[in-house]
């Protein structure tokens, strides 16, 4: 292994600044739970490959537990349409200011950022202009493959693409843009066997297993958690023995989530986040739209993809990214295969009723389930091999010079 003194930084040349040599430190800047889930998984590959580096920044618990220190906590700024965001951004403008003020005081050898586009991209511009090479991980809109002049291109020096379209699409600006894949690949899978499982979370061999994930926002539990409770409370007198998991992402209180299914009568397995050991038991899922689809997707696990918010927000989706805006699917599995693969219920549609007769569609019809099986696993080799962590941190560290190796990631091989 390199001695520290060969694997110190050089720092970018700015001008009017000779070259220097300093310890690594790296911001990291992730908003929500599945950016602060990413950023997470990212921040284990550098320190895996570089431990002397440091990272510092703003995410959520999983960041932080990975070795990130944090200035912001950003587990509770996700929010859904206009009047909420604007309840959350006093304390989202100050931790903007705060970074800004810290990058252009102290340049940082590197800047990462992950998704978050409303906070993000301003940061970018403080990062350009202090000088520091910064990289775009999982960029806003990213999973859309139609052609669009994106500023995120003319601010940063590299942008990691989840999805391999995303580099036809984004390139042609100043950044390079490489596909490195989607890390849901790389952590969605069971470790435990079914038996181990089974005896783990207690669950019945003989009985249908029916998955509720409301989301990972205090928005979304608010709106989604209880027609997806009605659902199973209906769906329990409809399927006999039917058994439920419920995933708690890491940003919501489990005693939120518990109360929600009970005031429906619905007994649940609480799940620590989506642990994939216990979800692999399932045969099908009632899912809020989101990155919880693509986990999903990778175990193969049919679904029902729903999703509710206030009015305002209902609004606001349609007319700047739902049909009237030109996009045709909410879910992430039919947006990747540019079909429909799993059911949509959306806004109105998404009632208790309705629900419930999609899951014991998906419960009760084999054939519906094997289609969907061989449509998802279709859906998850599309974001390429387990891994994407680990070229996004070859990236991250061939910006600053660091990498052992800095070949270009190509998540094909």
């Amino acid at each position: 292994m390199p001695s520290r003194e060969t694997r110190s930084a050089v720092l970018p040349r700015r001008p009017g600044r000779p070259p220097s040599r300093q310890p690594v430190s790296i911001f990291l800047s992730a908003g929500e739970a599945s950016g602060d889930w990413a950023g997470a998984r990212l921040a284990r590959a550098i320190i895996a490959r570089h431990p002397e580096v440091s990272l510092y920044g703003i995410g959520g618990r999983q960041m932080l537990q990975a070795g990130v220190q944090l200035m912001a906590d950003s587990s509770e700024w996700g929010a859904i349409g206009l009047a909420h965001s604007l309840g959350r951004a006093p304390r989202i403008w100050r931790a903007l200011r705060a970074a800004q003020r810290r990058l252009a005081e102290e340049p940082e050898t590197g800047v990462v950022l992950i998704d978050f586009g409303a906070f993000n991209i301003p940061l970018a511009r403080a990062a350009r202009r202090a000088g520091c090479p910064t990289l775009y991980y999982m960029p806003p809109g990213s999973w859309s493959r139609k052609p669009r002049k994106q500023e995120v291109q003319a601010l940063v020096d590299v942008v990691a693409a989840p999805f391999p379209w995303s580099k036809a699409v984004m390139s042609g600006g100043r950044a390079r843009v490489e596909w490195v894949g989607h890390p849901v690949v790389e952590s969605a899978r069971p470790q435990m066997s079914p038996e181990a499982a089974r005896a783990r979370y207690g669950i019945s061999a003989d009985r249908p297993v029916l998955v509720l994930a409301p989301g990972s926002r205090t928005q979304e539990v608010r709106y989604v958690l209880p027609v997806i409770a009605r659902a199973a409370a209906l769906l329990a007198g409809r399927v006999e023995g039917a058994q439920f998991l419920a995933p708690v992402a890491p940003s919501l209180s489990r005693e939120v989530v518990g109360a929600g299914l009970e005031a429906a009568g619905v007994s649940a397995v609480l799940l620590e986040g989506m642990e994939y050991d216990a979800l692999q038991l399932a045969q099908a899922a009632v899912v809020c739209s989101g990155t919880a689809t693509l986990e999903l997707a990778c175990l193969q696990l049919p679904m029902v993809v729903v999703y509710r918010a206030s009015l305002g927000a209902s609004l606001e989706y349609a007319l700047l990214r739902g049909r009237l805006g030109g996009q045709r699917f909410a879910a992430l599995p039919n947006i990747i295969a540019d079909r429909e693969i799993v059911r949509e219920l959306l806004g109105p549609a998404a009632a208790p009723r309705a629900i419930a007769a999609a899951a014991e569609e998906l419960l009760c019809d084999g054939q519906r389930r094997r289609q969907m099986r061989s449509d998802l696993a279709d859906v998850a080799s599309a974001l390429g091999p387990p891994g994407a962590s680990e070229r996004t941190a070859e990236l991250v560290l061939g910006l600053m010079g660091r990498a052992e190796e800095t070949s270009e990631p190509d998540p094909g091989q």
